[in-house]
């Protein structure tokens, strides 16, 4: 299931830069009360298209987020939620989780050696 995405990045990053300068511009000049929607407009797709261009790969494929399945982006999002609304009471829960998972899984495999002759 190799399939390539053509994600134009570098128009993503000149995007985020384009957004950010009009807040940067919209902060030093015109009236305060009208430039306050644009400025937070302008921040806010600027940083938001700033971390997808960060996490974006360079060689143009979705990566190993083209692998995960819905039912995990669901269980992952409802874990991020709930440790938002009430970290005290679920963010050792969840890092325990973490902890088990990450020390209980099975050894990774031991792959043969290859051979380019």
């Amino acid at each position: 299931m190799d399939q390539k995405v053509t994600i134009n990045r570098s128009l993503v990053g000149w995007l985020s830069l384009a957004f950010l300068t009009g807040f940067v511009i919209s902060l030093f000049t015109g009236p305060k009360d009208a430039a306050d929607v644009w400025q937070g407009i302008c921040s806010r797709v600027g940083v938001v298209l700033g971390a997808l261009w960060l996490a974006l790969p360079k060689d143009g494929t979705l990566g190993k987020w083209a692998e995960v399945s819905v039912l995990k982006l669901v269980v992952i999002i409802a874990l991020f939620i709930a440790v938002v609304r009430a970290p005290r009471k679920y963010l050792p829960i969840l890092l325990a989780v973490a902890a088990a998972g990450r020390f209980l899984r099975p050894p990774d495999k031991v792959r043969p050696p290859r051979d380019f002759t």
